[in-house]
């Protein structure tokens, strides 16, 4: 189109330098009015077609520029979306990752404490065992390790129960075995025979109780 707009003004300025080689070559015949006029129309005509079409050609331009500019920023929005996806992704992962971590951390925790329990009980017994040599140097140092061993407990938090004279519980307590004593409610706990162990509020390592349970209900329910 740019190129017939060139093509029809090169046009005109040949007509107009045929027109100066007339004049300067000596007077010619004078042209009709009617008809300057008409080849004047007939140039505004076509420099107002040539303007229309170089119009028509940049709206269009323009219109593909506007489809262009709306493609990418559609492109733009997707590659944003998709970029907040994988960013909560990540974080949603990052926080899996870091709770069960801390979960492995505190199973690892709980597995060593447990050893470690252990060996607070056999030292105990050893210590019942020796009651009677309590003023020899021996049970004396005894008795300051086992000290000793429950500050280590208590550096994390971790202090024993003694339900006895409590009912028993069967997310706190395990039943060895049963007693039947008709002056005490079924379900007290008469007797621990192993002491539990809690870590910030949460149950470490359950007691071994022997609870109450009459026998004649037990007999009559049969």
């Amino acid at each position: 189109m740019k190129r017939r707009q060139e093509e029809k003004s090169q046009q005109i300025q040949e007509q107009r330098a045929d027109k100066s080689k007339e004049e300067e070559a000596g007077p010619h015949p004078v042209r009709p009015a009617e008809s300057l006029a008409e080849e004047e129309s007939e140039a505004i005509a076509q420099q107002k077609e040539a303007i229309r079409e170089e119009e028509a050609a940049a709206r269009k331009q323009i219109d593909e520029l506007d489809q262009m500019v709306a493609s990418l920023r559609q492109q733009l929005q997707e590659m944003e979306d998709r970029w907040k996806r994988a960013a909560a992704d990540l974080d949603n992962y990052r926080k899996r990752f870091d709770r069960e971590l801390e979960r492995l951390r505190f199973a690892e925790r709980d597995f060593v404490l447990r050893e470690w329990l252990a060996v607070v009980d056999n030292m105990e017994r050893a210590l019942r065992a020796a009651e009677n040599a309590s003023d020899n140097p021996w049970y004396q140092g005894m008795q300051a390790i086992y000290q000793q061993m429950h500050s280590i407990l208590h550096q994390f938090r971790v202090t024993p129960i003694n339900p006895k004279g409590e009912f028993f519980d069967p997310q706190r307590h395990e039943a060895v075995a049963t007693v039947d004593l008709e002056d005490q409610p079924e379900g007290i706990i008469a007797e621990v025979v192993e002491p539990g162990y809690i870590i910030c509020d949460r149950i470490l390592r359950p007691a071994k109780v022997i609870p109450v349970r009459h026998q004649a209900k037990k007999e009559g329910k049969k």
